[in-house]
């Protein structure tokens, strides 16, 4: 048994009409049918009349036909009732002669195929059936796939929608009312930036137009939507360009998840953590001056009372002298220690002679304490008037790029790189060291609970920022930031050292 006769028996029992006033024709169409299709029923009509009343009984898979009979209307007439009643059934004409103008209405009216009774008609009849047949059920299977789309797009949470290639809703599932509090049939017609808020309708509605006009598939897009009741919600957006059969952009289809809670969630979290840093920087600066201001101050007072503790005592042995000049240098030491305590606490240049400076000192610091030379280089920022979270949070990023190359990379050369290039403040620390896998990195430094990256990508967050690592095996490491300008710009200044 060939592969083609196993097709046709997995076929489901056909159901053929065939309409002819030719009862001859009809038992050789009959006996073609049954040879091919052995489970088909076939039934018979003279006239297309009597056929049109009982094909809501009938439900047939196929109608074959006549063109031309002698009473009641022709194949042309039947089929344009067909049509009037919105029937789809496959309809092939058939006909003792030939007629091109014929064959060509009868294609534009719907017919599947059009036949003349040529020698082989019998055996063509009983091919064009089965592709008929094949066709429906392909047709039926897409029917079948589209609703199983539908339902689930249907019942989903997320927002499904389409658009037409000028950016007007043509879909869209129930979802939008539990999200937007708009009915789906609202929706259509309207654009896709008729429901953004003002402020994102300017900024991004051109841009999403010009890749939509470039059929670029749309993904991690937030965008923020007006709710029905004026709320804002924050919607992830993806979806993919729809083309035809010419490769013509003709919409886009997507789906839009509501995020609004988990962003929120995340601003809470980085409002706390930006309160927390906040206070660790307050009591930073409080515990560096009570040690310097108050213990400090009561430490010199102390070295000073043992230096001159026997100014007036020339009969004093030098036993005791002696034994006092080193409790002075002990003090001194102690005065050095907790004077470098406070710098690291919250260095008091900081607020004195401003961010540029201050890293200056550092760097020199730097390079007496590791041998690490570190290019320093500066534009615009003396111009600027910074909040004090700037100012603090860029000298900490600074101070732990720097740690980080003395603690990781090997490197015997550091170059910085702060600038104020309006919108933003862009600063790069980058080292000669021996690099490392950014990723594997990452990774790790969670295993091991390391907080280098990690503090500086929340002190980043803090200022709104964003900020990127670029590292390969033995060819250095670049940390770069872009941190927006909060301060006031007055002018423009260079300013360059090599520490």
């Amino acid at each position: 048994m060939g592969v083609r006769s196993l097709r046709i028996q997995e076929m489901k029992p056909l159901k053929v009409v065939i309409i002819d006033d030719e009862k001859p024709h009809f038992q050789l169409m009959k006996r073609a049918i049954g040879e091919k299709f052995p489970l088909a029923s076939v039934d018979h009509f003279e006239e297309a009349g009597a056929c049109l009343e009982r094909l809501d009984e009938i439900t047939p898979d196929v109608v074959i036909t006549d063109y031309s009979m002698a009473a009641g209307m022709n194949g042309i007439e039947f089929i344009e009732a067909l049509n009037r009643k919105n029937k789809d059934i496959p309809v092939i004409m058939i006909t003792g002669h030939g007629n091109e103008a014929l064959a060509v209405k009868a294609m534009k009216l719907g017919a599947w195929d059009y036949l003349v009774k040529v020698p082989r008609f019998y055996t063509l009849l009983s091919n064009v059936i089965e592709k008929v047949v094949r066709k429906q059920e392909l047709k039926e299977s897409l029917r079948k796939s589209e609703k199983r789309f539908r339902d689930l797009a249907e019942s989903a949470s997320d927002w499904i929608w389409e658009l037409d290639a000028e950016g007007r809703y043509v879909y869209s599932n129930p979802a939008v009312q539990t999200i937007l509090g708009y009915r789906p049939d609202y929706m259509l017609g309207k654009y896709f930036y008729d429901f953004f808020s003002q402020k994102e309708r300017g900024a991004l509605g051109p841009t999403t137009f010009q890749t939509m006009g470039q059929g670029k598939p749309i993904s991690d897009l937030d965008n923020r939507y007006i709710h029905k009741d004026g709320r804002i919600i924050i919607l992830e957006v993806r979806g993919v360009p729809l083309f035809d059969k010419a490769g013509n952009l003709v919409g886009y289809r997507g789906i839009n998840r509501d995020i609004t809670a988990r962003i929120r969630g995340e601003e809470h979290i980085r409002g706390l953590t930006q309160q927390l840093m906040r206070a660790q920087e307050n009591e930073r600066q409080r515990l560096s001056h009570n040690l310097h201001d108050l213990v400090g101050q009561d430490l010199s007072a102390l070295k000073i009372g043992l230096d001159t503790l026997f100014h007036d005592q020339p009969e004093v042995p030098s036993g005791p002298r002696q034994r006092v000049a080193q409790l002075s240098k002990m003090v001194h030491g102690i005065i050095v220690t907790l004077r470098d305590l406070a710098y690291g606490l919250r260095p008091t240049s900081l607020d004195q002679l401003g961010l540029v400076q201050t890293v200056h000192q550092y760097c020199d610091e730097f390079f007496a304490r590791t041998g690490v030379k570190v290019d320093f280089f500066t534009a615009g920022i003396e111009d600027l008037k910074l909040d004090s979270d700037t100012d603090i949070t860029l000298y900490r990023l600074i101070q732990e790029g720097l740690r980080n190359v003395k603690k990781h990379a090997d490197a015997t050369d550091a170059t910085i790189r702060l600038v104020a290039s309006f919108p933003n403040i862009i600063l790069r620390v980058e080292d000669n060291g021996k690099g490392f896998d950014v990723q594997n990195r990452y990774v790790s430094a969670l295993s091991e609970k390391r907080m280098g990256l990690g503090s500086m990508e929340e002190r980043v967050a803090f200022l709104g920022g964003k900020m990127r690592i670029e590292s390969r095996a033995m060819q250095g490491t670049k940390i770069l930031i872009e941190v927006p300008i909060k301060g006031k710009k007055s002018g423009q200044k260079e300013d360059r050292s090599d520490c």
